[in-house]
């Protein structure tokens, strides 16, 4: 089966699918230009703060314009899906527990835990029906060249960083003052000398290795995106028709931006769905020579960097201090569903609850944080709504005629298989740039199968 991108773009470009451009080349950008202007001009918080809501109130303004569209018969035919009622169902129980969660379990969390908890925990299932009413969205390859061409930006900057910027650069760039000030999380700054976050240094054998944060000030922060970005990059690879070099270096460079943040699970969770598109593009070749790579290479560094080897071991034995975390964070997690159920709030979990001076539970763990805050419930229907749109978009990977369409379809589908394993020791989405790319691809390929009658 042969599956090309298109090499030209619509002639009339949707003006709401420029708004997903607008967020895939902004979003990287957002929390440098936040603590350039919070730690190292010294713009007041709450101007800061307002200015941060940028995103937000494009979606916000986007909603009421379709909303608008809907009621008076201007826009596209949606036809209810599964889909629909687990993404909408999530922000549901959600928005419930935002109104009466306080006055049911007596948990007296902050109204801006809350209002905080809410947006890190659900705000993206409005970007996935703002994707309902975009179907455009996955018939025009810009939207992947876009999340390649950010990758390799990014990758870029952050090779620069490990080679050009020190600690005490970020100091000065206000990062150490932006982290603790502004977004209250001194708790996670308070094993290095620079008032940093711990998470840009990881321990191999007895040295600290500063891991690469880029644009995103963070090694988790910029690891994340590549749940999507190096899916996009690979689909680039595999169906190039022209520029083949090209797309190879592409996707090299996103790798290798990848493997400078030395984060292991996301590093799993990207080698498997690069496996997945590889079976689903019958590329055995590549895989074998991929998997050959790889063992050479791993053999080669484990030989030259010292202490390697063991950190690789205490990894996969759940030795290391990270994985020690991890378990704790998980049977800490365990517990407080058993004691509470139906949870507590949202805020409550993980690092938004620690903005506030709240004990950071589930702080490692996409599944627990749902578990803490809205319970089995809220955990349940999270699972949901991740099942169905991984279902959806392999059904439609199969069943669509048209080349793009697949091609988003196998985006979604991988990227719904990433966050479900990497929400195992983070929370992915409570990172803008995956979280509304993710959603809004999701609802528009979705809407993309009404307009055809299948899936």
């Amino acid at each position: 089966m042969r599956l090309a991108l298109p090499r030209t773009v619509p002639a009339t470009p949707s003006a709401r699918g420029n708004v997903l451009l607008l967020f895939i080349w902004l979003l990287p950008f957002h929390i440098v230009t936040m603590a350039a202007l919070f730690g190292l001009l010294g713009v007041p918080a709450p101007v800061v703060r307002a200015l941060a809501a940028w995103k937000e109130s494009v979606v916000l303004l986007l909603m009421i314009v379709i909303a608008a569209s809907g009621l008076t018969g201007r826009g596209p035919r949606i036809i209810p899906r599964p889909t629909d009622l687990a993404v909408g169902g999530l922000g549901l129980v959600a928005f419930v527990y935002l109104l009466g969660a306080q006055s049911w379990f007596a948990a007296d969390l902050p109204v801006g835990a809350q209002v905080l908890g809410w947006r890190d925990a659900v705000f993206f299932t409005l970007v996935y029906f703002v994707g309902r009413a975009t179907p455009e969205v996955v018939r025009d390859a810009r939207y992947i060249h876009a999340l390649v061409a950010v990758g390799v930006l990014t990758s870029a900057i952050a090779i620069l960083e490990r080679l050009l910027v020190t600690p005490a650069m970020l100091v000065w760039l206000g990062v150490s003052h932006y982290v603790q000030e502004y977004l209250g999380l001194t708790i996670t700054t308070i094993h290095n000398p620079f008032g940093l976050p711990d998470s840009y240094w990881t321990g191999i054998g007895d040295q600290l290795v500063q891991r690469a944060g880029s644009t995103y000030l963070s090694s988790q922060g910029f690891a994340i995106p590549f749940l999507v970005i190096l899916p996009a990059a690979t689909l680039t690879v595999l169906r190039a028709e022209r520029w083949r070099l090209g797309a190879w270096t592409a996707a090299a460079m996103v790798w290798l931006g990848l493997l400078l943040t030395i984060t292991r699970m996301t590093l799993v969770a990207c080698a498997v769905q690069v496996l997945v598109l590889l079976a689903l593009w019958r590329r055995w070749g590549v895989a074998v020579g991929g998997g050959l790579l790889l063992t050479v290479s791993l053999a080669v560094a484990f030989l030259a960097v010292p202490n390697l080897a063991s950190f690789a071991l205490e990894t996969v034995t759940f030795e290391s201090a990270s994985s020690v975390s991890h378990l704790e964070d998980w049977s800490e997690g365990v517990e407080h569903l058993g004691e509470h159920p139906l949870g507590v709030g949202l805020g409550a979990g993980g690092l938004t609850g620690a903005r506030f001076g709240l004990p950071p539970v589930a702080a490692d763990s996409q599944y627990f944080k749902y578990a803490v805050e809205l319970g089995v419930l809220g955990l349940g229907l999270y699972l949901a709504a991740l099942a169905a749109l991984f279902g959806f978009a392999a059904r439609a990977y199969r069943a669509s005629p048209t080349p793009i369409v697949r091609a988003y379809a196998a985006l979604v589908a991988v990227t719904a298989l990433g966050i479900g394993i990497n929400g195992l020791t983070t929370v992915p989405l409570a990172h803008p740039l995956l979280a509304y790319t993710f959603f809004w691809i999701a609802g528009a390929l979705v809407s993309a199968a009404d307009d055809r009658g299948t899936a």
